[in-house]
Order: structure tokens, then sequence, then C-alpha cells
């Protein structure tokens, strides 16, 4: 997965409800970045971390994003087709509202075969 160049670490994917639900509740840290489809809501009760989430439509366009989303709060998204979260980062590239996400099979050396871009 690649944010304009940057590799943030692995994509998890939480297709189902269960998993959805579960999100990143009960974690203390996490590496990485969690994809919750489909998904247009997410809150963060119960979290030990803020996150950084983008919600994302049907065509990959970055609808909203929003960075150290604190524990405690909510935020939902009309029209959103999934959301990306990772924990909070002070540096590094995140997502913002316009951003094209592409995630596509490729070979091993290209992050394990799943690729995600900005542009």
């Amino acid at each position: 997965m690649r944010f304009g160049g940057h590799c943030p670490g692995a994509l998890f994917v939480a297709s189902s409800a269960c998993a959805r639900l579960r999100g990143l509740l009960g974690r203390n840290r996490f590496e990485g970045v969690l994809m919750l489809a489909p998904c247009c809501d997410v809150h963060t009760v119960g979290m030990r971390f803020a996150v950084d989430v983008a919600f994302v439509g049907q065509d990959g366009t970055v609808l909203a994003s929003r960075r150290n989303l604190a524990p405690g709060r909510r935020m939902a998204v009309k029209g959103a087709a999934c959301v990306l979260e990772r924990q909070a980062s002070d540096g590094g590239s995140w997502f913002c509202p316009g951003d094209r996400v592409v995630l596509g099979i490729g070979r091993e050396e290209e992050d394990e075969g799943v690729s995600c871009v900005q542009g």
C-alpha cells in the first residue's frame, strides 16, 4: 500500500460485520492500515488511541479525511463505500479529500500485491 510514494505498512481488510464491528477496538497499538468495507460511519468509543480516517467513495475518491480522531468520537460520511483507518501519526502523509485510492493485484515485490496510490 502506498500513499504518494510512502509505504505506511500492510493493508488489512475487515469485510464481515463482526470484523468491522471490532475494528481497532481493544488494541494497544496497530501498525498498518485497516479497510472497513462496506462502511460509511465509524466510532472510536472504547479505543485506546486516536486514529487517522479516510472515507472513500465507490469510485475511489476520498470524500473526507480526518487526522487524530480522538477516542470517544464518531464520524459519518454519506456516500462512503469504505473507510481506511490507522493509528494516528504525527508525521507522514495521509489522504486528503479529492485523492484517488486505487487497490490492485500486483507482483509480490510491490508491497505483497496490494497497492494504493494518491493522485
